[in-house]
């Protein structure tokens, strides 16, 4: 879109929820339609990039300032929406994703580190990609290219550090608990309905845990007629999110689509969810995704609330950061802990006496000293997203001990575990051309979560105040159910009991990463799940984005039944 002085043009993708906000700022601009874009392009034409902290939502865009000479590329402050560039023949190409490049004309050798990257995971964050001179931008920063020499530049213009403000935070914690919620709610609820601006039919995704639920719950407030998507994996009734859906969408009274996974629809959907990711999938769940959103758009539904964000906020990884948790819980909040998902881990089954005379036990245990190393992991190294960064550790300096030890801790992994989340989230979404909006990083939410007591952040239950404004909008079972990797299939089994094993063991990935054939040989003989179905994933990567292979093809040489009874219907997308 081209700004009518001729100085802006802009390429962009995203949707910025308060350009209505703007544009009543904007007074006197020549509008002529009511998009999102134009806010955004006469918004850089009046303020420049500066503008871009006070947009909320998502977003990624090249915005061309002529009377400038440069051309600025940006991401949103989490990096929901990809953003990708390469310099080559001279000049500075720019794509929402690395296949688009190499189709320029980009290089598709992979890094000299791409096969340990691969293993460790490491492939996805940072501003490296597994591609040499292909290049991730990081969220939440501008890239400025200059039109005079092509000259590099980026910075960063939102860190989540910077939210902490030590007055704040002493403002809030002289609030009572029942101050604090009601705070929390309303900031939620308004993130929630401001994400409902769209121009076609919004839905939820909701698994029945406490975040997309609470998510489902406030954006009934403003739409009743909302319809929710679940997956349900009728074959394993641990990772069975299904009935947990349907409490939520009986309680709600709203419509819920539940997609049936099984290892044959999994299996169908695998090869294309792994092509459009870009890279190798990191776990099982990117192509659950890529399925709820087909079921999503064929349903009529193009936009989808999410809960993510929540874990990362609220301490909701609690093995992750089970031991900086034991430290600064006291016992009677260590006991409640324990006590949810003992006492609710199946809130549609009763217990019986001899599972709550162990449960009890345990809980006298977690009462009384530690709790067993088993189920309380310690935190690892920094740098590795479970342990603090010196960042982190200085922005919450006003605390010290395991308080700020265990607030820095949160702080690192919300911006370590939502680099590829959010993307896993948005590409496999858009794989359909549906978009996956997320409330809980709205910047009004995140500001204040990231300034509340601590107390009130993870306690006295799991994910603490966030559970007491659940409760009233949801039934105490739903607002208390405990957290369960539903999505995390053992896909592993699924892949290997209908493929052909000379597809990974002889195909091109080992050759195109030089990986050493022992050391290819231990990890595929360790048998860890997730490592394997990534493995599987980074050969149909590899023979997609750097050998070309078709969808068709790669689905007939990977599985051993006919080709056809496989072919998935998002391959119509």
């Amino acid at each position: 879109m081209r700004h009518p002085d001729g100085e802006w043009w802009l390429a962009y993708n995203g949707e910025i929820y308060n350009h209505g906000v703007l544009r009543e700022r904007l007074s006197g601009s020549a509008f002529v339609g009511t998009s999102d874009t134009e806010t955004l392009l006469f918004s850089l034409e009046r303020w420049g990039p500066d503008v871009v902290s006070e947009l909320g939502g998502q977003f990624a865009f090249a915005a061309l300032d002529a009377r400038g000479s440069r051309l600025l590329l940006c991401r949103d402050r989490f990096g929901i929406k990809p953003l990708y560039f390469a310099e080559f023949d001279g000049g500075v190409w720019f794509a929402s994703e690395p296949a688009a490049l190499i189709a320029a004309g980009a290089s598709s050798e992979p890094v000299d580190t791409a096969w340990h990257e691969l293993s460790n995971g490491t492939y996805l964050g940072g501003q490296g990609t597994l591609l040499k001179g292909i290049t991730r931008l990081p969220p939440g920063s501008f890239t400025e290219i200059s039109l005079e020499d092509a000259a590099v530049t980026t910075w960063r213009w939102h860190v989540p550090t910077n939210e902490v403000d030590p007055v704040r935070a002493a403002r809030l914690a002289r609030r009572s608990r029942s101050e604090l919620v009601a705070q929390l709610e309303t900031t939620l609820r308004d993130a929630v309905h401001g994400s409902l601006l769209a121009d076609t039919t919004v839905g939820t995704l909701c698994s029945g845990g406490i975040d997309s639920s609470l998510i489902t719950a406030l954006a009934v407030e403003a739409k009743p007629d909302m319809v929710a998507f679940g997956a349900s994996f009728a074959g394993d009734g641990r990772k069975d999110e299904g009935l947990a859906a349907r409490r939520v969408a009986e309680a709600l009274g709203i419509e819920l689509e539940l997609v049936d996974v099984t290892p044959a629809s999994w299996r169908r959907a695998f090869v294309p969810a792994t092509v459009h990711f870009g890279v190798p999938i990191a776990n099982a769940s990117a192509v659950t995704v890529a399925q709820l959103a087909e079921r999503a758009r064929d349903c009529g539904v193009k936009v989808l609330l999410t809960g993510e964000g929540a874990d990362e906020l609220f301490g909701g990884y609690g093995r992750l950061h089970a031991a900086a948790l034991a430290d600064f819980l006291p016992w009677y909040d260590r006991v409640v802990h324990a006590a949810e998902p003992a006492l609710l881990s199946d809130p549609m089954r009763a217990l019986n006496p001899a599972t709550v005379l162990r449960k009890t036990r345990d809980l006298v245990r977690v009462a009384v000293g530690p709790p067993p190393a088993s189920t309380w992991l310690p935190v690892s190294t920094p740098g590795t997203g479970h342990g603090s960064t010196p960042e982190s550790r200085i922005a919450y300096a006003h605390h010290e001990g395991e308080r700020g030890e265990l607030e820095a801790a949160l702080l690192t992994h919300l911006d370590y575990s939502l680099c590829w989340l959010l993307n896993r989230m948005d590409k496999n979404v858009m794989q359909v051309s549906v978009e996956a909006r997320v409330p809980f990083l709205e910047p009004e939410v995140v500001e204040l979560v990231l300034n509340l007591p601590l107390e009130a952040r993870v306690g006295p239950w799991s994910k603490g105040i966030l559970r007491d404004v659940a409760r009233r909008v949801l039934p105490w079972s739903i607002a208390h159910r405990p957290k369960i990797y539903g999505m995390a299939f053992d896909a592993r089994t699924w892949i290997e009991e209908a493929a052909n094993p000379s597809f990974l063991t002889d195909g091109l990935l080992r050759d195109t990463l030089q990986i050493p054939n022992r050391e290819f040989q231990n990890v595929l003989a360790a048998g860890n799940h997730v490592v394997r179905v990534r493995l599987w994933s980074a050969e149909i990567w590899c023979r997609s984005l750097l050998a070309g292979h078709s969808i068709e093809q790669i689905e007939q040489d990977i599985w051993l039944e006919e080709p056809g009874s496989l072919t998935a219907p998002l391959l119509a997308a």
